[in-house]
């Protein structure tokens, strides 16, 4: 005899009873290590792995008796975001506004205004080695951030640099030099600057501008000695 299914008016068909799964909750485990990090220098990284509960549960003193070893390190510094290469539409814009921005320019000076022969001469660059700019644009708002370093001519056949860092007055200064020659010299201060752009999630470097300024005939003196007084002759 077969069985009969019956639907009564107004009701829905009647459903076998369905067995649910019983499914295994989902935990973390967080393994400290010591990597190798910026430089080669190590530093603390997490390991995180998505396991089952019970198993998270096992081996969460194995992860513990580790976390010893990368005490007193620095954490890891966080992977900068990737970025995609840039296109050709977000480089013209970049370029364009680069090649239009107005830098900072140094004002050169040595103190007192003079110099002598074998001493050293103190270059003040008074200017900055950091630039930042931004404007709007159709693709997101564009940022230059710029870095300029200085080389210097000294007038006399003499050119150091670059010099990464401001000069400064005596006794800090670092960008120095001595003449060894009396005389008046057209001394000039390059700064070349080399930028990174973002906008959007693109980004890129560009270089190739300079700021020039200079300190016409600075004068270069020499000390003499003078008798004062002299002995009278015998």
């Amino acid at each position: 005899m077969g069985s009969e299914v019956r639907t009564v008016p107004g009701s829905k068909p009647a459903r076998a009873p369905r067995t649910k799964r019983a499914s295994s909750s989902l935990a973390t485990l967080e393994v400290p290590v010591a990597v190798s990090g910026p430089g080669g220098v190590a530093c603390a990284s997490v390991i995180r792995q998505r396991l089952a509960a019970q198993l998270v549960d096992a081996l969460g003193p194995v992860a513990a008796s580790v976390a010893p070893s990368v005490a007193g390190l620095a954490v890891c510094p966080s992977p900068p975001p990737k970025r995609r290469p840039a296109s050709a539409a977000a480089t013209s814009l970049a370029v364009g506004f680069w090649e239009n921005l107005d830098l900072p320019v140094p004002q050169p000076h040595i103190a007192p205004g003079r110099a002598i022969t074998g001493l050293p001469a103190y270059l003040e660059t008074r200017g900055t080695t950091q630039a930042r700019a931004s404007r709007p644009t159709p693709m997101g708002t564009l940022r230059v951030e710029a870095v300029g370093t200085y080389t210097v001519d000294w007038g006399d056949g003499t050119v150091t640099g670059p010099h990464p860092g401001e000069g400064r007055p005596w006794p800090d200064g670092t960008i120095a030099h001595q003449y060894r020659y009396v005389g008046s010299y057209d001394l000039i201060v390059n700064q070349d600057w080399v930028a990174t752009w973002f906008v959007g999630d693109e980004s890129g470097t560009l270089a190739g501008l300079r700021t020039t300024a200079r300190i016409a005939s600075f004068p270069v003196g020499q000390i003499q000695a003078v008798g004062v007084n002299p002995p009278p002759r015998r």
